[in-house]
């Protein structure tokens, strides 16, 4: 899901910059002299060589993102519209597939479930994420839905960036009659078994729905499976969510009420985290950062990285794929939120929805180490 995600302009509000209590003198003194950056980078560092290898499943909406690179030098005599003239077509996963290949990437061993057309868009899908060493065999395929395709159309002249001029979508809500629904279920109960976390992704394609996903939230809560949940319309419906991302806009949705300050923020996530029985919540608030929300307390990170934002396309799949799967590690909350915060500046910093591996999340954080 496309998030904005804060890029950090200050250090000194990072919680995880403060240095960790020790009995050595000369280690607490070292560690003292070291920017505020740098000990938040260190502290997480570690972390990324213990996500490889953990299992976590992926259940939710999987969409094909679609661009078309166009050049744009004229515009049309019949109408005030460019003319643009096609050069080439790229395509990335995207949805619960851009989840899957970020968990991917990051070294988590991952099973997917949801549905695909019977078309190309579909194998495409499928495809990319077998590439990516994903178990698909809970990527069903259904017989009367076509595979959900945004297709984004950019353009720009030789010597210009290229910027998206109109996004088209296409596909349609998946229908679930009660064969498609055993279909699914088994699925579930394939792709979560073993797994220490799960990842609900729904763009409202009902591939996962809240409905759908009560009753095994609550047995895999007792299992001390770690379920995440990204959640663009329907966030309010879920219960017993161990982590849930939205941003500020969807909070406030979610929790029915206008976020036009600190309090403003406050009440909504107090609201939503009741309603939605999560145990965290953290809240992106584009340049003022995430906000982790937990049972007595809210801490605000500040963002990470100096640039501007390049795209937010996939974004929130990048933080939600890295806050469950640290959970699902063994991370502290405020070091998987932290995490997640550094995982997201990398994936705005290119263009698309591009998976963050571990090596790139892992060199953020050194280059963290060396300001």
């Amino acid at each position: 899901m496309t998030r904005t995600v804060a890029r950090k302009r200050t250090a000194s509000r990072e919680p995880s910059a403060r240095p960790a209590p020790s009995t050595s003198r000369s280690r607490t003194a070292s560690s003292a002299r070291l920017p505020a950056r740098a000990l938040a980078a260190r502290r997480l560092r570690p972390w990324v060589d213990r996500l490889r290898g953990v299992r976590v499943a992926v259940w939710g909406d999987f969409l094909l993102d679609e661009y078309w690179q166009c050049r744009s030098t004229r515009v049309s005599r019949e109408a005030p519209v460019l003319v643009l003239d096609y050069r080439s077509r790229s395509a990335e996963g995207g949805g619960a597939a851009n989840a899957a290949l970020n968990l991917a990437a990051l070294g988590a061993e991952v099973a997917v479930v949801g549905w695909v057309g019977p078309d190309g868009p579909g194998r495409e899908i499928r495809a990319r994420l077998v590439a990516a060493g994903c178990d698909v065999r809970g990527l069903l395929v259904h017989p009367k839905a076509p595979t959900v395709v945004k297709t984004r159309i950019v353009a720009g002249d030789v010597h210009t960036a290229l910027q998206q001029v109109v996004r088209v979508d296409r596909g349609e809500r998946f229908p679930l009659a009660a064969a498609q629904q055993r279909l699914l279920e088994a699925a579930v109960r394939q792709a979560v078994e073993n797994a220490r976390g799960v990842v609900l992704s729904d763009y409202g394609y009902d591939s996962v729905t809240p409905e759908l996903s009560r009753p095994w939230t609550s047995a895999w809560r007792r299992r001390r499976v770690t379920v995440g949940l990204d959640a663009r319309f329907r966030l309010a419906g879920y219960r017993g969510i161990t982590v849930a991302t939205p941003n500020e806009g969807e909070a406030a949705a979610a929790a029915g009420i206008g976020i036009a300050d600190d309090a403003g923020l406050r009440d909504a996530a107090g609201r939503l985290r009741q309603r939605i029985a999560a145990v965290h919540l953290i809240v992106t608030r584009a340049r003022d950062g995430p906000t982790l929300w937990g049972a007595t307390r809210a801490i605000a990170l500040p963002a990470w990285g100096g640039e501007e934002a390049v795209d937010v396309t996939g974004a929130g799949d990048a933080v939600v794929a890295t806050v469950t799967l640290a959970l699902a590690a063994g991370a502290p909350a405020l070091e998987a939120a932290a995490l997640a915060n550094v995982a997201g500046s990398v994936a705005v910093s290119r263009r698309g929805a591009v998976a963050v591996t571990a090596a790139e999340l892992s060199a953020a954080l050194d280059a963290g180490m060396e300001h």
